[in-house]
């Protein structure tokens, strides 16, 4: 969604490429452990593609591609391993970071990035939000690759889901995130015994993603990085490796460790 978006009713194909030529656009989902970026996945997907896990630790491990068709147009969502859980999470700091390295390296080597979605808890302060972002922004930025930002965890917030960007948009923009667009969301399952409202916000919440993606997924792939400030993939790789390093407590490990991981 944008601001000026309104609702529009897309047309689900669970993970089939008939009456779609050509390649899939890749879609990366990233955000901080727990936020439910395996269950937005599902969302999308319509169906249990993704596993997902009721605590804050992440269960994904690596970096897993679902394929969909919406809309008659084939994207590949790559659900990313959680960056933030420590030694007591599934995806150890270290392993987290090298796995990071390499899905970056192989998509810049193959298909490039069309379009990433941060995924964030509509419960969380929104300064807390900003250490995922700028893991990322701070390199990618330059590479043109359009950002939106997806809001999980709104199946309470009154008196609708997408009055959550409205009341945060502006916080978010005096903290330097700035999103392409934006979807406001309930992953929760559309069980038969939900409430009636249920049913409403989890078809509103496909509806909404699916249009964001839409609207918003390039159609050229981004592969350099923002080449005009960083020189070549080496550079990037090793920056993004210092920030993650930073934020997950590794600044001191054996420099060269990082060296050899990038080699």
């Amino acid at each position: 969604m944008s601001d000026s978006h309104d609702s529009t009713d897309t047309t689900r194909n669970k993970h089939s490429q008939q009456g779609h030529q050509g390649r899939p656009r890749n879609v990366v989902l990233y955000g901080e452990s727990g936020v439910g970026k395996s269950s937005l996945i599902n969302l999308i997907m319509g169906r249990d593609a993704a596993k997902t896990s009721p605590d804050a630790l992440a269960c994904t491990t690596t970096h897993a591609p679902y394929d969909v068709t919406i809309s008659g147009q084939h994207f590949r969502l790559w659900d990313t391993a959680g960056l933030n859980e420590g030694s007591e999470g599934t995806v150890p700091a270290v392993m987290a970071e090298r796995n990071l390295t390499a899905f970056l390296r192989g998509l810049n080597q193959e298909d490039g990035v069309h379009l990433l979605i941060y995924c964030v808890r509509g419960t969380r302060a929104t300064k807390a939000l900003q250490t995922h972002y700028k893991i990322f922004s701070t390199v990618i930025r330059d590479s043109k690759v359009p950002t939106i930002i997806v809001v999980t965890c709104l199946e309470d917030f009154r008196p609708v889901m997408a009055e959550w960007w409205n009341e945060n948009k502006d916080e978010l923009a005096t903290y330097g995130m700035q999103f392409s667009g934006y979807a406001c969301v309930t992953t929760l399952k559309d069980e038969p015994t939900e409430s009636p409202d249920i049913h409403q916000r989890h078809a509103q919440s496909y509806n909404d993603v699916c249009r964001s993606i839409l609207d918003h997924c390039s159609q050229t792939p981004h592969k350099t990085w923002g080449t005009d400030t960083i020189k070549d993939q080496r550079s990037f790789l090793a920056i993004l490796l210092q920030k993650l390093a930073r934020f997950v407590g590794g600044a001191h490990r054996d420099q060269d460790a990082l060296k050899a991981s990038l080699s």
